[in-house]
């Protein structure tokens, strides 16, 4: 691929990155970072990318959200360890920036993994079939449908209402 080529490939690509670093709860300074980073390897790839080249950066952007992820929870847990210990702050503060972005969908979202937040933004927000997500993501599509379920699962019982968390009403 040419620079030219890759030129048109940026424009087009980057700012679906945003919007889908954006809907996967990312802020948008992070999702910005993301979407950058991911398209300095696509450059650095330019010679490997075949003519969709979408499926590829969306993937390389979805491991990068994944690593954030687990670099923040190993952040947390170290933060909350020493703050039971007395050797520091015993929770991060929230950046109101951060908060600013939040919308339905984010909030919707927040108590899934990385993987079922991925899933369920190309499924829901993105709306890819199965399939398409199977073949992106190089998982198989029974692997997609379970991961579907946990997501439907998952918001049941996070975003339950009060009867409903206390388990099945008895029958009489």
């Amino acid at each position: 691929m040419r620079d030219d080529e890759f030129d048109r490939v940026f424009a087009e690509v980057y700012p679906r990155l945003v919007a889908l670093a954006l809907a996967m709860s990312a802020p948008r300074s992070v999702a910005e970072e993301l979407a950058q980073g991911t398209m300095l390897r696509a450059y650095r790839e330019r010679h490997r990318l075949d003519h969709q080249p979408l499926p590829w950066c969306r993937k390389v952007m979805s491991n990068l959200l994944i690593d954030a992820h687990r670099s923040r929870t190993a952040e947390a847990s170290a933060i909350a360890r020493a703050g039971a210990r007395g050797e520091g702050p015993a929770a991060r503060t929230l950046n109101p920036a951060d908060a600013a972005v939040a919308t339905p969908w984010t909030d919707l979202i927040a108590p899934l993994t990385p993987r079922q937040r991925l899933v369920a933004t190309l499924y829901y927000a993105e709306d890819q079939s199965i399939d398409a997500i199977a073949e992106e993501l190089a998982i198989g599509r029974g692997t997609v449908k379970s991961t579907l379920s946990k997501v439907r699962t998952n918001l049941r019982h996070a975003h339950a209402g009060p009867r409903e968390e206390h388990g099945r009403r008895s029958r009489s």
